[in-house]
């Protein structure tokens, strides 16, 4: 099973069809001040497999990591790979959580690790600026 798309965004749903539709993309965060909680962001992750994974469970666990590489927090899970209804074609899986809450400490790189079966497969990378202060008016 391989990674596909993997971003961040400010929302995500499926349709009754299957359709994945993402709203707002993001890279970066610009902050009021540090450290900020983030209130809300998805992140959402496709995947694809083959013929030979239809029907197996497989592990997934995703790791938000700063810069230093210290994880801030993780969450796993199981999927399941299905078989197409179609004969021929590759099982895709999309999925996406929402994630509230999440603190920033300071500015810098982050990234959230995508790893299958204990293998990184896809990295989401985040940047927070640094915070702009201005003081009311001109000066």
């Amino acid at each position: 099973m391989e990674v596909t798309l993997a971003v961040l965004a400010d929302c995500a749903n499926l349709t009754q069809e299957g359709k994945l539709n993402i709203m707002g993309i993001f890279q970066e965060v610009n902050p009021p001040f540090l450290p900020f909680t983030l209130p809300q962001m998805y992140l959402i992750v496709s995947f694809v497999a083959g013929p030979a994974e239809f029907n197996s469970v497989k592990n997934i666990r995703i790791a938000l990591l700063d810069g230093d590489g210290k994880e801030m927090l993780a969450f796993e899970g199981q999927v399941q790979v299905p078989r197409p209804p179609k004969s021929g074609r590759r099982a895709f899986i999309n999925q996406f959580v929402g994630l509230n809450g999440v603190k920033f400490d300071r500015p810098g790189d982050y990234e959230f690790s995508i790893l299958i079966a204990g293998e990184t497969r896809g990295t989401v990378p985040l940047h927070v600026n640094e915070p702009t202060t201005t003081i009311g008016g001109d000066l």
